[in-house]
């Protein structure tokens, strides 16, 4: 069993929310997914001989920006090519794009005769997500934009067996509109909210069953492929951030006796929905990196609020981590329990313990 796999409950208001993701090292290092030791790489299960699915790994720098609600970022993303065929293009999926005005999602609330009147702010200027410029192994690439869907020109066809690395900047919008939007903000007793999802530029799946997959986002679940992620988020210093992955730099987010002082045990006896305590002052000029790596794993997302507390505990060597805003945090001291049951439970259902 790995020690390094990890779940966390994220809790929105009343509402619990947990993900999980299984890793395996603590260094961005494609090998690290790519090799014979990874017991969760597609190469050493195949179901059937002459299975194949592709390799990504992800390097993303964003900067969210508390003032705008903008994510200001940077993508490096390393592709193999571990089909049979040569690809002559890429694809990918931009998601934020289905909550701007003239979407085809927009069209299909019409369609259903359930339209879509508030768009927010950004979402009436048609931003959702806008990518500034691609490089295909340091060269310029033209691309064009079909609302969710990113088509790239590849000067140089990607033959099987080999890789590209595809660099590029991108801006990714906050909003508040009608759509049912998982990636969101909200204002949480004068704090803003943050949770990310979807939030990248990702690339297409190419599979044996139908080659890329390029269908529209229209709110429904997604495919992606599996492999690392390697994502620096930088925040107000006031927030507290988790996110898929292994924090990298916790003596850093969390100096001197920070993490104690954030611990839910502190907040037992506060009262339900009482103003939460200001832990960390807003300073508009003091910023904080998050380093999180996270391995055999096909999409990353983010929560962050000032005023997350934080529940720990462990099972079977894993270390479960609950998080409640602390105008909850009374009611929800046992999260990290939950946790706990919920790793136990899962891998007694699918590893058979």
């Amino acid at each position: 069993m790995n020690k390094y796999l990890r779940y966390s409950f994220f809790i929105f208001n009343l509402l619990l929310l947990f993900k999980s993701q299984i890793s395996i090292g603590q260094t961005m290092n494609e090998n690290v997914y790519r090799n014979q030791s990874n017991k969760m790489y597609w190469q050493n299960r195949k179901p059937f001989e002459g299975y194949w699915q592709q390799d990504i790994a992800y390097k993303i720098k964003a900067n969210i920006n508390e003032r705008t609600n903008i994510i200001e970022a940077e993508q490096e993303l390393t592709y193999w090519n571990n089909s049979p065929d040569t690809l002559t293009f890429l694809y990918f999926h931009l998601y934020q794009n289905a909550f701007t005005k003239g979407s085809y999602l927009q069209e299909l609330h019409r369609a259903n005769q359930n339209p879509i009147k508030n768009f927010g702010k950004y979402g009436q200027q048609g931003l959702g997500t806008t990518v500034n410029g691609i490089r295909v192994d340091n060269e310029k690439a033209q691309f064009e934009l079909d609302n969710t869907i990113l088509k790239v020109y590849l000067k140089k066809h990607i033959l099987p067996g080999t890789s590209v690395t595809i660099d590029m900047n991108f801006n990714t919008y906050f909003n508040q509109s009608d759509f049912r939007r998982r990636m969101a903000m909200f204002n949480s007793n004068g704090y803003t909210h943050y949770n990310g999802v979807h939030w990248y530029p990702r690339i297409c799946v190419y599979d044996m069953k139908k080659g890329w997959d390029t269908d529209q986002h229209l709110n429904k679940e997604l495919y992606g492929d599996f492999g690392l992620f390697d994502v620096e988020l930088t925040f107000s210093d006031n927030y507290i951030v988790e996110a898929t992955g292994e924090l990298q730099n916790e003596s850093e987010v969390y100096p001197g006796n920070l993490r104690a002082k954030l611990d839910i045990k502190n907040f037992a006896k506060k009262p339900w929905n009482e103003k939460p305590s200001t832990i960390i002052p807003y300073d508009s000029a003091k910023r904080k990196k998050w380093h999180f790596i996270a391995t055999n794993v096909h999409d990353f997302a983010f929560t962050a609020d000032p005023a997350y507390r934080i529940a720990e505990t462990s099972w079977n060597g894993i270390k479960c981590i609950g998080l409640a805003l602390e105008q909850h945090a009374s009611k929800w001291q046992n999260s990290a329990t939950y946790v706990a049951k919920i790793i136990k439970n899962i891998f007694r259902r699918f590893w058979h313990e």
